[in-house]
């Protein structure tokens, strides 16, 4: 049975299994943590030795992930690529997904356990105001992946039982809010340290960060009508030279690779509807003709949108 969650958060991608949890009509929990691994493929993806390969049939690409999401990998491999670039989650790793991202493809191992996240912007999350969430908050500005050694993994996952436990409880719970904003500080805090590990400590948090998040927000919201770095720097109130250094700082990439990503996922999926011709697509993201629409594809992407739209 569809849960009002489904169309909420557009939960396509989440198997649908008994295992899935929805917890306030605010996020969701799905894992494969009970499904018992034959001892040979647990070997297997333990010493990180490729297991059959496995793909989500029922998931058309390129597919626009339209919430949060938090994917932990316990134990084996998951191969995906969001917006341009390829990721690879193996043994105790965690990647991090910002809604919006355009899901380009994805495949796993056989054996692989995880648990997986999917939430919005709900009022038990825009209620924490530690510096943990705001960091936290601050960095879901485009993928990436943080990993972990046993023990932190081994912590979360009793984390996360335990919010699953309370979370399925049902109302009658005592305290169930507080236990789940309580796990849900904690959870936040554990992921605000590693993302503070892995970035430059010289980065001044929250400050750097959140120009890049509202870099990232306005990109994704008017890059129809803006592809140039000066527009964005001018919204911003800061020089163009200072947003391209604090861009490629906090999120290692240029900010005019961070418009062209926008560009070209907005591209590929109005060219995957089949509603528009590539003059009507070239037309809806502004460009000033056809021709400069298809070199700047191309150049983007090594292929035409015509070869795009029959491959």
């Amino acid at each position: 049975m569809e849960h009002p969650l489904d169309k909420t958060l557009h939960l396509d991608m989440v198997p649908r299994t008994s295992k899935t949890l929805y917890v306030k009509d605010e996020f969701v929990i799905s894992d494969n943590l009970s499904i018992r691994v034959p001892p040979g493929i647990a070997a297997l993806l333990e010493k990180g030795r490729p297991t059959r390969t496995l793909r989500p049939n029922w998931l058309e690409f390129p597919y626009r992930i339209g919430f949060n999401a938090i994917l932990f990998v316990e134990t084996g491999v998951v191969d995906c690529i969001l917006n341009t670039e390829t990721f690879r989650i193996t043994n105790r790793s965690v990647l991090l997904i910002p809604s919006a991202t355009l899901l380009r493809d994805l495949n796993w191992q056989a054996g692989t356990r995880y648990i997986l996240f999917g939430y919005n912007d709900g009022k038990l999350f825009s209620a924490m105001t530690s510096r943990s969430a705001k960091i936290l908050k601050a960095s879901m500005i485009a993928p990436f992946v943080l990993t972990m050694d046993r023990e932190r993994m081994d912590r979360y996952m009793h984390l996360i039982k335990v919010l699953i436990h309370v979370a399925s409880g049902g109302p009658d719970y005592d305290f169930q809010d507080d236990i789940i904003s309580g796990a849900a500080q904690m959870f936040s805090g554990g992921l605000a340290r590693l993302v503070v590990e892995r970035t430059d400590r010289r980065t001044r948090v929250p400050r750097e960060m959140t120009v890049t998040q509202d870099f990232i927000r306005l990109v994704q919201a008017r890059c129809l009508e803006h592809r140039d770095l000066d527009y964005y720097a001018r919204e911003l109130c800061i020089t163009p030279k200072y947003l391209s250094r604090i861009v490629s700082k906090v999120a290692g990439k240029k900010a005019l690779l961070v418009i062209q990503e926008n560009v070209i996922a907005e591209a590929e999926a109005l060219l995957k509807e089949g509603k528009y011709n590539i003059q009507q697509v070239s037309d809806l993201l502004h460009f000033p003709s056809p021709s400069y629409f298809c070199r700047y594809f191309r150049k983007a992407t090594g292929q035409t949108p015509r070869a795009y739209m029959l491959g």
